[in-house]
């Protein structure tokens, strides 16, 4: 029976031991590795913050890189090898 009983507690401890340690959006933490998210702030933590920061669309006289309504011309064929 102990037999058991010691077999039996190995197995609960071996899968806590492999279970995620990370803490969702809004638990303590003390660094970056504690969240899920990977960004502690204020020792709590947050969503990761976005890749592009306050813009809103093209930067005043730049061009868009797709143009729209498909007016652009069709890509030409690469040339043939040798000819």
């Amino acid at each position: 029976m102990r037999v058991i009983f010691f077999a039996v507690t190995i197995a609960l401890a071996a899968m806590a031991a492999c279970g995620e340690t990370r803490r969702p959006i809004g638990d303590e933490c003390l660094r970056d590795d504690d969240c899920l998210s990977g960004v502690c702030s204020a020792r709590s933590c947050v969503s990761a913050p976005p890749l592009r920061v306050g813009t809103t669309g093209p930067t005043p006289g730049e061009q868009p890189d797709i143009t729209e309504g498909g007016s652009a011309p069709p890509p030409a064929d690469a040339a043939t090898e040798g000819g």
